[in-house]
């Protein structure tokens, strides 16, 4: 155990599947952790999510580095009977199902308790154990409409646009990972082990806090903040402009050569603007067509402006900072080649390498993790004859 390796020493069996749970206990992996991940005879579905790469999707990639795989189906007794087995002396357990599925296969909370009363069991859904709403699917587009994320994330145009990345799983899985890391610690201390129901809904609830605490106090009119923050067009593309202190508008109107705009009454607050946007953006992006995002970007610096180019990933991963802050370093993945993995905050590199655990193929460590738990070739052999068990080369 180290600053390197926080966890090291910790087991994980990891029986969730898409991204929230996945990435939740992908960071114990990032951070040392032995993590199982145990996934059916074709793959965790993300595995399927956009374009495959080698068996691997990006958002795959991300969730599993480092992790140890075993391809169990588990809808066959003796695949429950491994995953019991594997739990006993777990320190963490992990599934995503619906509410009842992991209880249907003989895996929830108290199976794995009686097998093991130390151990922390997550379970991550879409609205949760209880309530009205425990059998709706969450998927992430459908929790960002249900959160309010997607009401309050209008575009110019005033339509209310998803977010195009997952951000409901992204944010539980880190929100999870709290809380599961929160009760290893607290365990010390505690006889038994814990059960922990995490939601995409409660994540987001979470997330937006300020916003919902916002809307209530504005009586359900929550203000635009910091007018006229936002993304304008320029001559050759766009520029994103913010301001936090009243001051900065003069420096924005003096450096648009605009300076009538800090004597007009319907700009001379965060208010005044919020109230007369359509307006004031209509004039600020008449005066950024003039010139070049480069430009705009070179004098507003000069007044110390909060402004920068929207930068595309690829404009990203080529910037001097990261670059210099190694903040996405080439790594390698079997069958892949190498690729920018960007890092975790706070999660020191590994000495042995960017490459030394990359994320598993479908059942790629079925026969190591069998062997770690006492299963002979006997046994293991009877686990692929009846269907329970599938091997990385696809045979039962």
């Amino acid at each position: 155990m180290s600053y390197g390796a926080p966890y090291a020493g910790l087991k994980v069996v990891d029986v969730s599947l898409g991204f929230a749970g996945p990435y939740c206990a992908g960071l114990f992996s990032l951070q040392g952790a032995d993590v199982i991940k145990v996934e059916p005879p074709r793959g965790d579905w993300m595995r399927g999510i956009g374009r495959a790469f080698a068996n691997h999707t990006p958002h795959d990639l991300v969730a599993n580095r480092g992790k140890r795989s075993i391809a169990l189906d588990l809808n066959q007794d003796a695949a429950r009977e491994v995953v019991l087995r594997m739990a006993s002396d777990c320190d963490l357990f992990i599934e995503s199902w619906r509410p009842g599925v992991a209880t249907h296969r003989g895996i929830d909370y108290a199976a794995i308790k009686a097998v093991n009363p130390g151990v922390i069991y997550v379970s991550i859904s879409g609205f949760g154990q209880d309530g009205p709403y425990n059998d709706r699917p969450g998927t992430d587009t459908v929790i960002q409409a249900y959160s309010g994320l997607i009401s309050v994330n209008r575009g110019q145009d005033g339509v209310p646009h998803r977010v195009g990345m997952l951000v409901p799983d992204t944010v539980t899985g880190v929100y999870a990972h709290q809380a599961a890391a929160a009760a290893l610690f607290a365990k010390r201390h505690e006889p038994e082990g814990t059960y922990l129901d995490i939601s995409l809904t409660q994540a987001m609830g979470a997330f937006l806090a300020p916003k919902i605490i916002e809307w209530h106090l504005e009586d359900g009119e929550p203000r635009l903040l910091n007018a006229p923050a936002g993304t304008f067009e320029t001559k050759d593309g766009f520029i994103a402009i913010t301001l936090v202190k009243e001051p900065q508008w003069a420096s924005i109107c003096e450096a648009m050569g605009l300076p009538e705009l800090t004597n007009d009454d319907r700009y001379n607050s965060f208010e005044a603007r919020a109230a007369n946007i359509e307006a004031l953006r209509w004039t600020m992006n008449a005066r950024l067509r003039e010139k070049t995002t480069a430009d705009w970007i070179s004098i507003m610096r000069e007044k110390d402006i909060l402004c920068d180019f929207i930068k595309d990933f690829g404009e990203w991963l080529d910037d001097e900072n990261v670059k210099a802050s190694g903040l996405a370093p080439m790594i390698s993945q079997p069958g892949i080649g190498a690729m920018p993995f960007p890092t975790i905050p706070g999660v020191v590199p590994d000495p042995a390498g960017d490459d030394s655990r990359p994320a598993p193929d479908i059942g790629a460590h079925g026969l190591e993790i069998l062997t770690d738990h006492g299963y002979d070739d006997d046994a293991i052999a009877a686990l692929r004859k009846c269907g329970a068990l599938m091997l990385a080369d696809g045979t039962p």
